[in-house]
């Protein structure tokens, strides 16, 4: 099997290749990095075989007994409607499910990091007790992975794209390349610098996405219509001592302007504000006194009214302005030690602007140039 690397920096169009290629054909199936995602490709192709690295292998998992990644929970109030204030339980709820309340060093968390990190070779690590269902599931794949990805006579898939390939652990990657046929071919899209999900998939330090690590083949896209100069520039900037990066693959023909947002005593009539963390988020809310606005970013139009949300849940956004809030001591710090995970972070954030990227002076003073 080949498996070719698409590098698509933010606003080159790598979905709408990926969806081309897809009508044209040439993909039997498609995985995603979330069930919404694969929502999306079904709606804009003719493509049915749309899923995550879950759902795609159930068919050959489940014949180990395993079970189902379980019942889908309801939506948070905090995704099927705006918050009302800062007074309102739900933002105190959206700050208690912040992935980052899960302690960092529990054994459930260092487990599955492990797990995700398995590259296929040897034992598998040992099998723990978990209360996710996807974890659960994780589980079963690696087994699956485990025993040489059995599949029935002639199943399996020739070719398949993998989406958001950024955020695909070794293991899920060597289950979606489980499901190719002997000579199949995988091309993943996505982008090493948007990789943001990262660290409960057990990515470390200056390590590279395990399907830019693993790829036969790199190429990239060299094409922007989201981002220009002089935002662009800076981006890149601020990821290169990760990962140098080229403006050029993404800059855009027009401007985006970057400007110094100085003060912080009124609340922006429109536009995507973000955050480091829902901690930031739900200061804002209080420190503004907002009312109404909402803090899931495809669930508004950020070109009409004001979403406030955070760095991480913006990535796939975009907005005319776009505002940086300070980020925290911790985030200051981990910015001024170059740490990787937050020079990702500040990509990710600064290209979500259009036309306009404001930023307070102490935060864009520490920004690498």
């Amino acid at each position: 099997m080949k498996l070719t690397a698409i590098r698509g920096c933010p606003g080159s169009g790598k979905t709408t290749a990926l969806l081309g290629r897809a009508e044209a054909g040439e993909f039997d199936a498609v995985f995603t990095f979330t069930k919404d995602a694969a929502k999306v490709i079904k709606q804009r192709s003719p493509i049915t075989l749309a899923g995550t690295v879950y759902s795609l292998t159930w068919p050959w998992v489940k014949s180990l007994g395993t079970r189902h990644g379980g019942r889908a929970r309801g939506n948070k109030a905090y995704v099927t409607r705006a918050v009302t204030s800062g007074h309102d339980p739900t933002l105190d709820e959206y700050v208690r499910d912040a992935p980052s309340a899960r302690k960092a060093k529990s054994d459930e968390l260092r487990w599955e990091q492990e797990l995700h990190r398995w590259d296929g070779v040897g034992a598998l690590p040992p099998e723990a007790k978990v209360r996710s269902p996807k974890l659960r599931f994780a589980q079963g794949i690696a087994r699956w992975v485990h025993a040489g990805c059995p599949k029935g006579d002639g199943e399996g898939f020739d070719t398949i794209a993998i989406d958001e390939a950024q955020d695909f652990s070794t293991l899920e990657l060597l289950a979606a390349l489980g499901t190719l046929k002997p000579g199949g071919q995988a091309f993943a899209y996505g982008d090493p610098g948007q990789a943001i999900f990262s660290e409960s998939k057990g990515l470390k330090g200056s390590e590279l996405p395990p399907v830019w690590a693993r790829a036969d083949t790199l190429e990239e896209m060299r094409q922007g219509f989201r981002v220009g100069a002089p935002v662009a520039d800076a981006a890149a900037a601020a990821l290169t001592p990760w990962l140098p990066t080229d403006p050029g693959l993404f800059r855009a023909d027009h401007a985006t302007s970057l400007l110094n947002w100085g003060t912080m005593t009124e609340a922006p009539r429109k536009g995507l504000v973000l955050g480091w963390s829902r901690y930031c988020v739900r200061k804002a809310f209080k420190e503004w006194g907002l009312t109404n606005t909402w803090v899931t970013p495809n669930e508004a139009d950020a070109d009409r009214e004001l979403v406030v949300c955070t760095g991480h849940s913006a990535k796939g956004a975009e907005a005319d302005d776009v505002y940086l809030l300070p980020v925290s001591r911790k985030g200051d710090k981990m910015i001024t030690e170059r740490d990787p995970a937050a020079l990702r972070w500040l990509y990710v954030a600064m290209t979500r602007a259009k036309r306009r990227l404001f930023i307070p002076p102490a935060l864009r003073a520490i920004i690498p140039k």
